[in-house]
């Protein structure tokens, strides 16, 4: 008779009780490795029903430790830059501030305040350069590339990989205002005389109106018959101031010359009986008439040297220093950079701008500088959103800054007016170019918290973000300590339910092993007796 084991008489007592004492078993072993390790299983698998929120849960706290990474990074960048920027900020106020203060003693002044302001400008300069963990501060998206050459560079020029000269900031300055000046420093007038007549012409221009030099313009007025003066023809036009006869003391002529931006200054001459001869106001009777005409001449020059040096070579400073704080590495309308405007000659006489040419500038910025070129005129990107950090699954925060904001442009324009702008000597011209630094100087320095926008705006941009990515830090440690508690209810298992687990099934096991013991030694013998 053939027997099939696994139906044999008895084997189903036997194969059960053997299934009975491997579960057991197998439960020891999964309570002694829970008890040592504190996870419910060591695989997801083991989990059961919760094993899909562990995922997602695991998966949400990964994602939260790097938004965790990316905030802690973005907010020393943006401390840092709100500080560096408070900074540049500080200093236009306090320039303007001093400015507005040396009014009441400009001869006092003016040579301390060239000198502040050009340690304001370097100081200015090297706070643009600021960096984060080796990440530069102001560079728009490039983080690698110093944003800001050094100040030495900028304001004194360098070379080019061939070794031609690259003009610095003073030297882009000086060319402007000698092209303003001329070789006589009153305007590109020139000067012819006799025993009782002057005459100043302007220098013929091929643009009108003038890009360069004053402008002869208007009817003059005078009192008294001795004096006369006439503004005749148009580019050149020319002004003639004659002697009829001795002028009584009291008897002056006044015109007006206009400067390339439109503004006019008013020259009046009065006679006197007698006058200093650095006077741009008075001049003595003389002698003679011809004496009186030397003295009324010399006057004249004086009087279109001091307007000149007041008007032409303070907004020639101003709109040189502008137009250099807008040059640009990249970016730009074409996006090959944007080249300040340099003077362009023929022989000695300025006829224009030269086309952009970039191998003759220094380009102080070298950061990141992109248009957006569906705008007419296309317009600088918004800095604040060159850089980003991921906050949460749909936010994120803007940090990013550019060092060639045109508030900071401004600013900067405007500490390097003061410095170049101010006067150095005490003359009667000094009040005058005094007050023409503190309207074109002060006008640029207001962007640090005056105008709209400002570098303040910027700070208080920068600001907000701080703040949004601490409320986003805040709101995510939250969070991650709520799916925590909810991942350690699935995964983590507690040590006193454990503990009497394992105690429970050591005994059931151990019961058990002996039963299966005293059964396995039961013979009919044994039984019987």
């Amino acid at each position: 008779m053939t027997t099939i084991s696994p139906f044999a008489a008895g084997s189903y007592v036997a194969n059960r009780n053997t299934a009975q004492l491997l579960t057991l078993k197998n439960q020891l072993n999964d309570l002694s490795n829970q008890l040592s390790s504190g996870k419910v299983s060591q695989t997801y698998g083991g989990l059961g029903t919760g094993r899909s929120t562990a995922l997602a849960a695991q998966g949400t706290l990964s994602a939260l430790d790097g938004y965790a990474t990316g905030i802690t990074a973005a907010q020393t960048r943006t401390n840092l830059a709100v500080t560096s920027l408070t900074q540049v900020a500080t200093l236009g106020t306090s320039a303007r501030a001093a400015l507005n203060n040396g009014l009441q003693s400009v001869a006092v002044n003016s040579t301390a305040g060239r000198s502040l302001a050009l340690a304001n400008l370097q100081t200015a300069l090297d706070t643009l350069n600021q960096s984060a963990a080796g990440n530069y501060l102001f560079g728009g998206r490039d983080t690698t590339t110093q944003p800001v050459l050094d100040a030495d560079t900028i304001l004194n020029g360098s070379t080019d990989a061939e070794g031609k000269p690259l003009d610095g900031l003073s030297e882009v300055i000086k060319e402007r205002v000698e092209a303003q000046l001329g070789t006589d420093g009153n305007g590109r007038l020139a000067k012819s005389s006799s025993a009782t007549s002057v005459k100043f012409t302007e220098e013929a221009s091929a643009t009108i109106p003038r890009l360069f030099g004053f402008t002869l313009t208007g009817t003059p007025t005078k009192t008294g018959a001795a004096l006369n003066a006439t503004i005749t023809g148009t580019n050149p036009a020319s002004l003639n101031v004659s002697l009829a006869a001795q002028p009584t003391a009291g008897d002056s002529i006044s015109f007006s010359v206009k400067t390339p931006d439109g503004t006019s200054a008013t020259v009046t001459l009065t006679a006197a009986n007698s006058a200093d001869s650095s006077s741009t106001t008075s001049f003595a009777i003389g002698a003679s008439i011809a004496d009186t005409m030397t003295n009324l001449s010399k006057t004249l020059d004086n009087a279109l040297k001091g307007a000149a040096s007041s008007t032409l070579a303070v907004d020639a400073t101003a709109d040189a220093a502008t137009q250099f704080f807008s040059g640009s590495v990249n970016g730009g309308l074409t996006g090959k950079g944007v080249i300040p405007q340099r003077v362009q000659y023929v022989g000695t006489t300025p006829v224009g701008y030269a086309p952009p040419d970039p191998n003759t500038t220094v380009l102080w910025y070298q950061g990141e500088n992109t248009y957006d070129t569906t705008k007419t005129p296309a317009v600088p990107t918004p800095a604040l959103d060159t850089q980003s950090v991921q906050v949460s699954a749909t936010g994120k925060v803007g940090t990013g800054a550019r060092a060639n904001d045109p508030t900071i442009q401004n600013v900067l324009a405007g500490l390097a007016t003061m410095a170049f702008a101010l006067p150095t000597t005490s003359d009667a011209n000094t009040g005058a170019t005094y007050q023409t630094v503190n309207d074109r100087a002060g006008a640029l320095l207001s962007s640090s918290d005056q105008s709209d926008p400002s570098i303040q705006d910027t700070v208080t941009q920068l600001s907000i973000a701080s703040t949004r990515l601490s409320n986003a830090s805040t709101t995510n440690a939250a969070t991650k300590n709520s799916l925590q508690n909810t991942l350690d209810g699935i995964e983590q298992a507690p040590t006193e339910e454990v503990v009497a687990k394992l105690l429970d099934v050591q005994n059931r096991l151990q019961a058990s092993y002996q039963i299966t013991s005293s059964l396995s030694k039961l013979s009919l013998v044994n039984y019987i007796s």
